[in-house]
């Protein structure tokens, strides 16, 4: 989830990490409620719906429904391999640490099914190229995927980089992940539920 859109925040470097989960509504609201029911011990509120502000590029105004986890120690652990000087990063470390779940939740909150191109995407854009193409080299030594660095100029003219599955590798894929992935977010995999 942590290679995805989910994110900790510590307030100061003294302080605890708390896990924080925000996702588009309604779209993603499934997701997001499966996730508090694995997260609820450690969660004070149930998942909140808001209404974001107008956003600048489409004119519309989106909403999204998050949760956020109370402030535990053990997550500190996590917010050192995942973040440097507070920025979200690819921990070096991540062959030792991407399983099928894991990459079935990195599908679930920043993947999708390009109908066009008729493969899946991995939006790992805020990643640099590095950073993309250790998590390639991973997917390839991990589970024999094929996937490559795919460029992506956004408005503001900052380079990013997708990572595009081969089709190819898309049932190797789907029969990895599909039993982690909830009917609801099955569509990111192409799968019709």
């Amino acid at each position: 989830m942590l290679l995805a859109d989910a994110y900790l925040e510590k307030g100061k470097p003294t302080w605890n990490a708390r896990l924080s989960v925000d996702h588009t509504y309604p779209l993603q609201e499934a997701y997001v409620n499966s996730l508090y029911i694995l997260f609820k011990p450690l969660v004070a509120t149930p998942p909140v719906i808001i209404e974001r502000k107008k956003d600048k590029r489409t004119g519309l105004v989106y909403k999204s429904i998050y949760f956020k986890t109370l402030k535990f120690p053990c997550l500190n652990e996590f917010h050192a391999l995942f973040y440097n000087n507070n920025i979200k990063c690819v921990p070096l470390n991540i062959k030792n640490l991407l399983t099928p779940l894991g990459l079935a939740h990195l599908i679930m909150g920043d993947g999708y099914f390009d109908t066009d191109k008729q493969t899946i995407f991995l939006c790992t854009e805020n990643y640099s190229l590095d950073e993309v193409n250790l998590l390639i080299k991973v997917l390839n030594k991990n589970f024999d995927l094929k996937a490559t660095a795919n460029k992506r100029e956004l408005k503001n003219g900052i380079i990013g980089w997708r990572i595009r599955f081969s089709k190819s590798s898309l049932d190797k894929l789907k029969a990895l992940v599909s039993n982690f992935v909830i009917p609801e977010m099955m569509y990111k995999l192409g799968i019709e539920k």
